[in-house]
């Protein structure tokens, strides 16, 4: 149960962190990313004055679980983050956010997230900090999850993330109408176990 929740913040984490970039809209759809490979959906949202970005990545995976006998507060789960695996409901948002104006695919490929410190706040509800190197920066985020089911082992949680801090797309400009605010929206929804 620990396990699961840890992962969900981490997934969080990674979901604010592209809700960042979404700065600009375009009606095509949306490009198909790489094979979904992740044992959930990680996805974020991200806002401007014209439009309201909704984005996914479609691959990433636990590389670290660690749970000590089952207890969330005392475990930590590591999650890698394909940044190329980016997607968005318009194929040209999806292209730019993969270019150096935003997640810059080309020198950064992966996000790390460590998740750990869970603490209770409510039934089968927990708070964590979230260990996250994006586009060459670390920094932390606050994230809180919920166990949906002990078994499967399945979690579903949400953070917000400055992309500014990691130096991820132009700090917003209110003069700006296509300058995405600064806080980005993560969500996890992850099945951990069978």
């Amino acid at each position: 149960m620990k396990r699961s929740a840890l992962v969900l913040a981490l997934v969080l984490v990674v979901a604010a962190a592209a809700r960042l970039i979404a700065g600009e809209a375009a009606p095509e759809a949306a490009a198909a990313a790489a094979a979904p490979s992740a044992p959930g959906e990680l996805s974020f949202t991200a806002h401007n004055s014209v439009y309201n970005a909704e984005g996914r990545f479609a691959s990433w995976h636990v590389t670290k679980l660690d749970i000590p006998e089952g207890d969330l507060t005392k475990g930590t789960v590591e999650v890698e983050v394909d940044l190329a695996s980016v997607n968005e409901k318009a194929a040209k948002l999806a292209a730019h956010l993969r270019t150096a104006d935003f997640f810059d695919v080309a020198k950064y490929q992966k996000a790390m997230i460590v998740i750990s410190g869970a603490k209770p706040a409510g039934e089968k509800r927990y708070t964590a900090t979230a260990s996250v190197d994006l586009h060459g920066v670390k920094g932390t985020c606050p994230v809180t999850f919920e166990v949906v089911s002990e078994k499967p082992l399945t979690i579903k949680g949400t953070a917000t993330l400055d992309r500014s801090a990691f130096g991820i797309g132009q700090p917003y400009a209110a003069d700006d109408k296509y300058s995405p605010l600064n806080e980005v929206g993560i969500t996890l929804n992850a099945r951990l176990s069978d």
